[in-house]
């Protein structure tokens, strides 16, 4: 069913009665959804729907800003609410959500993002019960315009009344407490599901002296995502005489930025080397074909999603040494590292796995390993309820 522009809540998929079992009783929780991309807090959010049921833990969604998650979320069969919220103050949407709270009895009110926790935490603290909040980034509080500190502020102000405020890496848990956010503070680190073709990848160096090697990037592409150090590696590697292609998986940020970058493209005379794939619903059959990942970020990152998925898929990493991706790489064990911005550092990491002066098969299996050890969507879920169940 589609979305309605209705302010009011919209039932998307129809309530799940709650029948408790005194052996096995499961609670509920709400996760309050910003939903305008399908991007990474989204995606957990998505994941800990299918996985925390495995907790006794189940799950409703509330879709504040109801555009991509709706359509693009695996667990269809999840109760979804489209609640526009307009803005921070929007007294209708959260009058919706407490509706929602109290008809279904959720037993906890979960958000992942700042327009999300404006609603949450008010809904949570008119029903009376548990706020959790999850962040994701690093841009809470930092520099910015007069308009951004005004939001911020207010942001800061609701996520200092959250029970709990998880963090997903290092970066983000020191802010959390530099900010000095939530009565509680708990670093979960995101988990993605594992990939069955990380078991069987076959070696660059096996498919022949022809084999043109695929960079591959995901991302929701905006500037803080560095592609431009991507497409300018990349000439580098082209003029040096290395086979190497890149592929750019996701949508662009804005049609003024895809039009800047794509003259670079032309600049540098490099079209026939990058591929722009556009948005993907299959984003593991992308990551399969890909030789090597990198993720060329020039500002911090939260704990990236599709990082953790391409470890998964037993893929060596190239990244910049910011927070978020130098929390998860391991120079020398699963992937090497570069300066933020810098193409030609990026271009000398390639090149050494081309030349075989970096071992690719070690790397892919330390990758798995990682994923399977520290990174995986059981874990995730798991210390998530453990959260829950402390708080009730």
């Amino acid at each position: 069913m589609d979305v309605t522009s209705s302010q009011s809540a919209t039932l998307l998929t129809p309530i799940v009665p709650r029948v408790v079992n005194p052996k096995t009783d499961h609670r509920r929780v709400l996760h309050v959804v910003n939903g305008e991309y399908y991007a990474g807090a989204e995606r957990v959010q998505d994941l800990l729907g299918q996985h925390l049921s495995a907790s006794l833990w189940d799950v409703g969604f509330a879709c504040v800003k109801p555009d991509q998650f709706p359509k693009q979320r695996q667990c269809q069969d999840v109760p979804l609410f489209a609640t526009p919220l307009r803005c921070p103050w929007s007294r209708r949407a959260i009058d919706e959500i407490v509706r929602v709270i109290r008809e279904d009895d959720y037993d906890i009110v979960h958000s992942h993002t700042p327009r999300s926790a404006w609603a949450a935490s008010r809904a949570a603290r008119r029903v009376g019960c548990p706020f959790v909040h999850t962040m994701h980034d690093v841009s809470l509080g930092q520099k910015v315009g007069r308009a951004r500190r005004v939001i911020d502020r207010y942001t800061i102000s609701k996520l200092k009344q959250a029970d709990v405020v998880t963090t997903v890496s290092p970066a983000t848990h020191q802010l959390a407490e530099r900010l000095d956010l939530g009565k509680q503070r708990r670093m979960i680190l995101n988990g993605v599901a594992h990939a069955q073709s990380g078991f069987n990848r076959t070696s660059p160096f096996d498919l022949g002296a022809d084999h043109v090697w695929n960079l591959g990037t995901v991302a929701l592409i905006r500037p803080c995502k560095g592609i431009e150090v991507l497409i300018r590696a990349v000439a580098r590697l082209r003029d040096r005489g290395c086979r190497v292609k890149a592929t750019v998986v996701g949508t662009f940020f804005t049609s003024q930025y895809e039009r800047e970058v794509m003259d670079l493209v032309e600049h540098l005379g490099i079209a026939e080397q990058i591929d722009f794939a556009g948005f993907s619903d299959d984003v593991p059959a992308h990551l399969e074909t890909f030789d090597l990942f990198v993720m060329p970020s020039i500002g911090p990152e939260g704990l990236p999603m599709v990082l953790l998925e391409s470890m998964a898929h037993a893929l060596p990493t190239i990244g910049s040494a910011v927070p978020g991706v130098a929390d998860v790489v391991r120079p020398g064990s699963d992937g090497l590292l570069f300066p933020p911005g810098d193409a030609e550092a990026l271009a000398d990491a390639v090149e050494s796995f081309v030349s075989r002066r970096v071992n690719w098969t070690s790397m892919s299996e330390a990758a798995r390993l990682r994923h399977a050890n520290e990174f995986s969507v059981r874990r995730m879920a798991s210390e998530f309820a453990s959260v829950y169940r402390e708080l009730i």
